[in-house]
């Protein structure tokens, strides 16, 4: 029984020790810009950019968040002298798929004045049925004042924009646990990118009935259709009408999974 205790302990010490090696990295390139507080920048309709990297079922991911904290906090229109910012240790960001956490550089999420913090979003997402799908990360915190604490959420007022968390199968990427690898053996489009339209093709190991559909980053059904699958090659078109240029991702799908792959419209 003791050999077992021990045992879990070794095991429980080299998660936590696997967790902590990861390395935030701080982007000193925030300090280049008197209104972005962030790296990557939020997306904002001036900055229409998906800065956070996306996330694959099954995959280990690693994104690093650095946050400038200024000296002066502008808070009801009142410049407040900022002593720092914190957020709690654990379950202050919202939006993160299953599989997803993250820890702070400080370990103790404490951000002082003037200084660069760094927020790790780290882990490998793990539940299929959440992907493809966009979600908006919030980070609760706390501006900690000489007027005393103040809670705040980022993005927001003092960082407008938004934080898109895009999970999906991009490239290789094929859903974990319930993919259709017994079933779908190969999936690509061609041409990537493309202008009007590009052909899907893929080897099933069966003849019948599947779903394929197109999201947009945002995880927005845009095109939907039922195509009939042989066992062997298949093959047919995708044709993008009027969508706008962009990364989008298509979707085969039945009851028993799905497997996804990023296509590109470049004109």
């Amino acid at each position: 029984m003791k050999k077992t205790v021990l045992l879990l302990c070794i095991i429980a010490w080299a998660a936590t020790q696997n967790a902590q090696a990861q390395n935030c990295v701080r982007d000193s390139s925030v300090l280049l810009y008197d209104t972005v507080f962030f790296a990557p920048a939020p997306y904002t309709v001036d900055h229409p950019v998906y800065g956070l990297a996306p996330a694959c079922i099954g995959q280990v991911y690693a994104q690093s968040v650095t946050i400038e904290v200024p000296s002066v906090f502008v808070y009801l229109g009142t410049s407040i002298s900022l002593n720092s910012a914190s957020i709690a240790t654990s379950g202050a960001i919202s939006g993160l798929p299953s599989g997803i956490t993250y820890l702070c550089d400080p370990p103790n999420c404490v951000f002082n004045a003037n200084t660069l913090g760094c927020i790790l979003l780290y882990g490998t997402p793990n539940n299929p049925a959440q992907a493809p799908d966009t979600t908006d990360l919030v980070i609760n915190a706390t501006a900690n004042t000489s007027f005393g604490p103040i809670p705040i959420t980022f993005p927001g007022p003092f960082a407008p924009g938004n934080y898109h968390f895009i999970l999906a199968q991009a490239g290789n990427c094929i859903v974990g646990a319930y993919d259709l690898s017994s079933q779908i053996s190969s999936i690509k489009n061609s041409p990537n990118p493309f202008s009007d339209a590009t052909n899907i093709n893929l080897v099933s190991k069966v003849t019948a009935e599947f779903n394929f559909e197109v999201f947009d980053v945002l995880g927005r059904n845009l095109y939907a259709q039922t195509v009939n699958l042989v066992e062997g090659e298949n093959q047919f078109t995708f044709e993008a009408g009027n969508l706008p240029n962009g990364s989008y991702y298509y979707v085969i799908s039945n009851t028993e999974g799905k497997v996804s792959r990023l296509m590109m419209i470049t004109r």
